[in-house]
């Protein structure tokens, strides 16, 4: 009997089923308050790693310039005598990047070293040295300090599929891919190398990197930072620099401009059924998108990234409208020619960031 008891006693002490349900509910609720938090923080350590990567980059040009006095040009290309980028200046996309260039710098000299090395034995052979020309094992080498942890992994399928990239060095406010280099505004020229004496506006207050998203190569879905194909503005001109300069070097009305950009980024919009899905993929070689941004519009532009020409190429060898992209809520990541890194919010005022953009543009204080 005093068995039966205890028994019975022992039943009284259980959990209804509603008090279960009821503390399974409140812990599914301290899970919901807990979880953006948790969230929260890793992306806050995400950015950090981010910004690190994008400050050890910035040193490592700063180091490059050390060496050479020079910052490195955003293309390098290897050519047989008398053919090549002298000739066509959309070769620019078939030489090597910044990134490239300043492996040594970032202790990867290794690669560097077996890189040139395949480059001058292919000259010697009468033969182009492209960057795709490089063994695949080279290509395919996995730069950590070129990746951001914020975005997904490169899917590595597709033509030339590469390990990942997700800083790009800054061509300024404008809109040209290859031609009309001695007008390039921004930090890192097409095929002339800048320097120190060159950032008239100051070093503190040109951007010289920001980073870049990559592309899933599925062209069934879209994903920020994806390149619109064939949405060509009806007001662009490849010839003209009134069109793809800032209008704080040409003179122009600024809100004329903004209009402009603005109603070409709904026509990109309404057309981003057509677009490519290889950006970011690539470190060695020097474009748009893979290795190299502007600074027209401002950073994580509500706007599809646009291409101004037709048709596209690989990964948009072509003019338009390259912005800076990440997955870091409200702007991005940006590393300056002195080597300090800042975050600039999407909201910056446009003209602030144009000036930002150029290194010597002379913009007032008051613009910046």
């Amino acid at each position: 009997m005093r068995v039966l008891a205890v028994v019975a006693g022992w039943r009284k002490r259980a959990f209804t089923l509603v008090e279960l349900l009821v503390v399974i509910a409140i812990i599914g609720i301290l899970i919901a308050l807990l979880l953006p938090a948790v969230q929260a923080a890793r992306e806050a350590a995400r950015r950090s790693q981010c910004l690190n990567n994008l400050k050890q980059f910035a040193l490592a040009v700063q180091n490059y310039h050390d060496v050479y006095r020079v910052f490195p040009r955003q293309s390098y290309v290897y050519y047989v005598p008398n053919f090549g980028m002298n000739v066509d200046p959309w070769r620019l996309w078939q030489g090597f990047s910044v990134h490239t260039m300043i492996l040594p710098f970032i202790e990867q000299r290794a690669v560097y070293d077996q890189t040139m090395e395949n480059a001058r034995y292919r000259v010697s052979q009468g033969w182009e040295a492209n960057w795709y020309d490089m063994p695949e094992p080279l290509r395919k080498t996995v730069i950590n300090a070129y990746l951001c942890p914020s975005d997904m992994k490169a899917p590595q399928t597709g033509w030339l599929n590469g390990p990942g990239c997700n800083y790009a060095v800054s061509g300024g406010p404008w809109m040209i891919w290859a031609d009309h280099d001695n007008r390039c505004p921004g930090a890192i020229k097409p095929f002339s190398e800048t320097s120190m004496a060159d950032m008239t506006d100051g070093t503190s207050n040109t951007i010289l990197a920001s980073e870049v998203l990559k592309g899933d190569d599925n062209g069934s879905q879209y994903l920020p930072g994806e390149p619109v194909a064939n949405q060509v503005p009806s007001w662009f001109n490849h010839g003209d620099p009134n069109t793809f300069l800032s209008p704080l070097i040409t003179g122009q009305n600024p809100q004329t401009i903004i209009d402009s950009l603005n109603a070409w980024g709904v026509q990109c919009e309404a057309g981003r059924g057509s677009h490519l899905s290889n950006n970011g993929w690539n470190w060695m070689g020097a474009n748009y998108t893979q290795t190299v941004f502007n600074t027209v519009v401002p950073p994580n532009w509500r706007y599809p990234t646009c291409i101004a020409q037709d048709p596209p190429g690989m990964a948009s060898d072509r003019d338009g409208l390259y912005p800076a992209r990440s997955y870091h809520p409200g702007g991005c990541n940006h590393a300056m020619v002195d080597g300090s890194v800042r975050f600039i919010s999407a909201t910056m005022d446009i003209q602030t960031y144009w000036a930002l953009g150029s290194r010597n543009g002379r913009e007032p204080i008051s613009n910046q």
